[in-house]
């Protein structure tokens, strides 16, 4: 498996990432920052072709790059069905998978930052068939969890049940990648 994260601190402070698998030569890129650079260097470096480009939700406290990085290399945009996204994406729903070769990309839906969050559960079928990490996107954090932004006692009561009835119940030897790296988002 390939797994490439990318810290970001300016503008903002985001984690995104570039996951495949190497033998295939596939790879997606989990919410990526306007700047492509880094995402095709990285693919180019490695011989690996960008199939798609997933948005864990909305971004309303900054600017998504998945759009433009599909733009320049043909990939997919992937988001939660009930995505209000104006441009056209590959829509997935809860337990929905895709395929990189070796790798599996399973998303849960995991609301309560927003409505359509959702967090991907990877396992790399060379190592095993459980799962081996999951980003969180904005769900989970370091020391933290997402705000539920939009409607608040709603959003809570969403985020509590990603939290505990979703994220939690993995196993303890799955790895937790978040999509920030400093503070609550």
């Amino acid at each position: 498996m390939f797994f490439r994260q990318f810290l970001h601190d300016s503008p903002v402070v985001a984690a995104s990432y570039l996951i495949g698998c190497g033998t295939h030569g596939l790879a997606a890129v989990v919410d990526p920052l306007p700047d492509a650079t880094p995402y095709l260097e990285t693919l180019q470096r490695h011989a690996l072709s960008l199939g798609y480009v997933i948005d864990t939700h909305l971004h309303a406290d900054h600017l998504s790059g998945a759009r433009r990085l599909a733009e320049i290399t043909g990939a997919e945009v992937v988001m939660h069905h009930s995505s209000s996204l104006a441009v056209p994406f590959l829509s997935v729903e809860d337990g929905e998978c895709l395929t990189l070769g070796n790798v599996v990309l399973e998303f849960w839906h995991t609301p309560g930052h927003t409505p359509e969050h959702v967090s991907v559960v990877v396992t790399d079928k060379k190592r095993g068939e459980e799962p081996w990490c999951v980003l969180t996107g904005h769900t989970l954090l370091i020391g933290d969890a997402g705000r539920p932004d939009l409607v608040a006692e709603e959003g809570a009561s969403m985020l509590y049940t990603s939290l505990f009835e979703r994220l939690l119940t993995l196993p303890d030897y799955v790895e937790i990648y978040p999509g920030a790296f400093a503070g609550s988002t």
